[in-house]
Formats: C-alpha cells, structure tokens, sequence
C-alpha cells in the first residue's frame, strides 16, 4: 500500500484542484484570471454555444500588373493588432482574432449578433497621424461687460489638518514631489472651539459672480481643466490646465491653480493628482464659483491679507487658462510614412524604431522636427485617435530617416510599434469572404442538448462498465469520473474555446478512454485464467495492453495534428476545434488509463476485497483456476 500513497495523493490533489478550478465561476491568482460569469462552469464558448458573428478576411495585396501578392508575416499580424484594437475600443466585445495560413484573418466575437456594425468597423481605413505636442499654452478668455458681475476674498474654514502648499497645489513646473505641509502660514480663526474639537482655520478663496452667459463660459473652462486630469490613453500621462487669475494693471503676478492639487515628479516626468477637494469649486443654486488661494499666496504672514490686496474689488478680474497639452495637427499622416521596422542602436545596441518618410513626408518632418529640437514640445503619434508614442526631438531631422528610442523599450515592444505604424500606414487590403451569423437561442439550446447528451452517454458507459466487469468496471468509472473532471478543468484553464464539435471530440475522447480500460481489462482476465494472482495480473495486464493503447492514441494523435494543420490552412475553425479538443481528451485518457486506473486496481487488489477473484472478471469467472483449486482442496 505504502509504495503506490504517492501516485494517490498525486491523484487526490488533482481531484481537489480540479473541483475547486470547476466549482468557482472566475479563477483569479495574482494576474492569472480565467472563466466567465455567464457560461456553464466558466468555460469558454465558441460562436455556436454562446451566439455572435462570424467573419473570414483574406488578402487582397496585388502588384503593379494586379497580379495577387502573398502578404507577410508582419503585414498580417500589424492587421489583426489593428483590427483588434479598433474593435476593442469600440465597446462591442472582446473579439477572437486568428491568422489562418498565410493570407486569411478569422474574426469572431461572441455575442454580437449584428456583422454589418463589425464589418462596417473592421472596413474602415486606420488612421496613423503625427501631432505637434505643445506643453504649458497661455490663452486669455474673453469674457463680455457684465458677465463678471463681481468678485471679493473671502475665507473658508477647515480642520486642522495638512493643506495644500504651493509646492505641491499650484504650478507644476518646477514642483517638488513633497507632500507635507504644515499651517504655520496661515490665520487661525478667533472663534473658540469647545475642548476636543479641531481648531478651526481661516484659508483665503476669490468668490466669483457671473451672469448666465458669463457662468457658462466659466463652466467650460472647469469641464477642460477637469478633463486635463484624465490619464491620455496610449501613454498613461496627465497634462493638467490651470486656471489663470490676474487683474489688469496690477503689480501682482498672475496666479496658476490647477483643478486639484497636483505634484510633480521628475522620475516620471509628468504631474500627478493629489486629490483631495477641487480648487475650483461652483456654489450651488448660484452663479457663482468659489476659487481657493491657498497654494498661490506667497505672504507667510498675513495670507488672507495679501490675497485682498491682489483682488481689490474695484479692480478688474482677468481671467484665462494655462493648457497641459495642445496637440497641433502638422499635416503628417501614416501616408507619408514609407517604412517602420524595428532594430538595434549602433553604439549602445538598445532597441529602436526606425522610421522612413517619402518625400512629401521628409520635407514636413524636417520642419517640425526643426521647430521643436531642444525644446519640452515633443511629436505625438496616434493610432486611431490613440496615442502609440510621444518622442522628444533632440536635433533637428532633414533626411527623412530617424529612429525612437525609450527607457522603457525591449525587443518586443519596438518590434509591436512598427508592426502598428506599418499597420497604420498601410493596412492589408482586405475582402470578405465567410460570414456566420449565429443565434444565441440556437447556441445555448445546442449546449443544453448536447451536456444532455454527454450525461446520458457516460452515465450508460459507466452502468455497462459495472455491470460486466465488476469491481474493475467501477474503478473504471471512478477513474472515468476523475478524467472528466481534468479534461473539463483543462479546457476551462488553457482556455479552451469550445465549440459543438468540440463538445462531441470530448465526448469521443471518453468513449476512447473506455476503450483503454476494455483493452487492459481483458489482458487482466486472460492472466488471471493462466492461474496468476490478481495483483500480478493487474501488473501484467496492463503492461502487455499498453502497446496497443499507445499506438492506437498515437494513431490518433496524429490524425488530429493533420487535421488541425489542414483546418488551420483552409480556414475551417470547426474542424480545427475539434481535432484540437480530441488531441487534449486523447492524451489526457491515456493518463487515466495507465495512471489512475492501474493505481486505482492496485490498490483494492492488496485490500480483503482483493481475495474475491470473482468479482474480477466477467459472469464466467467461476471457471478460474485458482477457485476451482481452492474447491478441490476443500473436497480433499
């Protein structure tokens, strides 16, 4: 018993995973996550379970005599990059994308049951543009007499808690990234409060009233500085505005406060939010909005003070906005670019991308690259109105050749850009040639049919399985059960898409299984009529049966490996599926059958139940030897 714990515990823990993988919708460890909340034990369904769309693209390159072309390798995988981010962006779904051969392009998306809306989106040229990015852009907002009614200081009360400072809530050049601040410049207020309760700070703010016409021009404003805080998808960076506040004539400088309080951080180069409660704030059922100065008073004595002195009433307000980011369109588009590949720096051999422009493009890179060389304005790339990149320009560019190096650049990730640049600048034409549109009725009532089925059909294969061979007939069924449980675990953390032929490769690959187990268990009846000992039996019987197992499994392994590289060739992702779940229900059977069914047989041959011989073999199991010898010697 002792020799065989090990490959039962290995077994048991199998089991246990397995049950857990299967009882949980969602498997979520660390940023591993497989399953699905809406599908039958999590696992992942193909078009004809789930329901959606299904489309077949294939090349359409031809040369200057109109003679077709076989696309790249690159070519076809920039495609499917481009196609999946245009149809990840557009909310409809996660898409399957899937290269077949060498010029045809599989996209499916479950659950989407409109194709016009897909191939109107997958049909659509992509748009590689180049942008001119200008950083810190002061523009002045012309606001008409009247629409500021008026402005005074006022100060708003506060805990005595860590406010903003100057280094961290107002100007983001030149920031520090402390976030301490203490109150010591600021004016406690006179009022007493009662013991154990905060004492109360006074902090200068400019109240301001406008008209209707004045407040929708202020709320404009606000909507651009608290959109300059979203992260720019691409890059992850924040470019926030500021508002500005001056009065004409006055001696004061002009003031620059953000939407919130913001600090920077030279490591990364760019400014981060700090949250907290706006600066800029609308007081409710009014026209009016409140501006806190806080972090822009420089007087450490006397705040409130110095901010009445800058905002006497009978002065006039000036009011403008400090831009983040202007991204200036320069005329340079993914038509201009006539090559991008990736490679390595001579000098330092990090990675690089490199780019090549025609002619028009070399004339337009050369200025724009001349106008910003050394300066913080840097040339922005977008894909589809996503940002791919934002390269600085150290010197000016004539030649129409660069390259874009970054910190952060490794080979794969200079070898996807130039997949995207190339993909943006000249897609492979395309020309549909399959499209599927599958109900998703169809598709589950085809799931509900067919788990009925494979129900059915494996509960008659185990009740035969008992019923003849016995006790090797039930642990045949346990190690059937426990096959399932694996192969269904399999296909749940690979993924595996399953399809409905897939479903009927799985089901096939049981009724395989049984096979090995029929196979080993008439060797286990042929030794035990030769006069040997049941655990000598299961021993041998399930050496000389593993010849045929293995061949007869290799024979189908390889079927499905062919049918799979035709199926892959031709497009026919039915077949494919199928010859891809056969091969995992295939391999995985012979490990049921050589593992968990021959350790399962050794294990009850060394138990009392071991000594019923009959119960080992089929209804003619009365005529083995070794009972009749035991009848003879009672009769003696």
């Amino acid at each position: 018993m002792r020799r065989y714990a090990r490959t039962l515990v290995i077994i048991l823990i199998l089991v246990v995973l397995a049950s857990a993988a299967l009882s949980l919708k969602t498997v979520k460890i660390g940023g591993f996550e497989r399953g699905a909340e809406d599908t039958i034990l999590g696992l992942t369904l193909g078009l004809d379970l789930q329901g959606g769309s299904h489309l077949v693209y294939q090349s359409d390159l031809r040369d200057l005599l109109e003679q077709p072309v076989e696309p790249t390798v690159d070519q076809m995988e920039g495609l499917r990059q481009v196609i999946e981010r245009r149809i990840n962006s557009s909310g409809l779904g996660e898409p399957i994308l899937q290269v077949l051969g060498s010029d045809r392009l599989l996209v499916q998306i479950p659950g989407v049951s409109d194709p016009d809306t897909i191939k109107d989106l997958i049909g659509e040229t992509a748009q590689l543009e180049f942008k001119h990015r200008m950083t810190a852009i002061a523009k002045q907002i012309e606001f008409e007499p009247g629409e500021i009614i008026g402005f005074s200081v006022t100060t708003k009360a506060t805990g005595d808690a860590p406010l903003p400072t100057p280094e961290t809530a107002g100007n983001t050049e030149g920031a520090t990234t402390s976030t301490e601040s203490t109150t010591d410049n600021l004016v406690a207020s006179e009022t007493t409060t009662a013991p154990g309760v905060e004492e109360q700070i006074q902090i200068p703010q400019l109240e301001i009233s406008f008209s209707e016409s004045g407040k929708v021009k202020f709320d404009g404003i606000v909507g651009e500085l608290r959109d300059s805080l979203v992260p720019l998808v691409g890059s992850g960076a924040v470019f926030p505005d500021a508002l500005l506040l001056s009065v004409a004539g006055g001696e004061f400088p002009e003031l620059q406060i953000p939407y919130q309080p913001m600090a920077f951080v030279p490591e990364l180069g760019q400014a981060i939010p700090l949250g907290g409660d706006p600066l800029v704030q609308e007081v409710l059922d009014s026209n009016k909005y409140t501006v806190s100065l806080v972090s822009s008073i420089t007087d450490t004595t006397d705040p409130i003070g110095q901010a009445r002195e800058q905002f006497s009433e009978d002065a006039t307000l000036q009011i403008g906005i400090l831009k983040g980011r202007v991204d200036e369109d320069i005329g340079l588009t993914g038509e201009n670019l006539a090559r991008a590949y990736p490679g390595q720096h001579q000098g330092s051999g990090i990675p690089i991308v490199n780019i090549e422009f025609n002619s028009e493009g070399t004339k337009t890179f050369a200025e724009i690259t001349t106008k910003i060389a050394g300066t913080s304005d840097v040339l922005a790339i977008f894909l589809d109105e996503e940002e791919l990149i934002a390269p600085g320009v150290t010197q000016p560019i004539t030649g129409g050749t660069a390259f874009i190096q970054g910190h952060d650049f490794t080979i794969d990730r200079v070898r996807n850009i130039s997949l995207l640049l190339e993909g943006g600048r000249l897609p492979v034409p395309i020309t549909l040639i399959q499209e599927r549109d599958i109900d998703a009725i169809l598709g589950k009532d085809s799931l509900e049919k067919s788990v009925r089925a494979g129900f059915i059909g494996l509960a008659l294969v185990l009740l035969f399985m008992m019923l003849y061979y016995r006790v090797p007939g039930f642990m045949a069924a346990l190690a059937l059960l426990i096959y399932a449980s694996l192969l269904l675990t399999i296909f749940k953390l690979l993924p595996v898409t399953l399809t409905l032929a897939g479903v009927a490769a799985a089901i096939l690959s049981i009724g395989m299984a049984v096979d090995g187990n029929i196979l080993i268990f008439e060797r286990m009846k042929e030794e035990m009529r030769a006069g040997r000992t049941l655990l000598s039996s299961v021993n041998i019987g399930f050496n000389r049966a593993w010849p045929a197992i293995r061949d007869s499994n290799v024979s189908t392994l390889i079927t499905s490996a062919i049918l799979f590289w035709f199926s892959d060739t031709l497009g026919a992702t039915i077949v494919q599926g199928f010859a891809a779940t056969l091969a995992i229900g295939v391999m995985l059977s012979m490990f049921s059958a050589i593992v968990v069914s021959r350790t399962l047989l050794r294990i009850v041959a060394i138990t009392p139940i071991g000594k019923k011989l009959a119960w080992f073999v089929p209804t003619e199991g009365r005529n083995l030897p070794q009972l009749n010898a035991d009848t003879d010697a009672d009769t003696a």
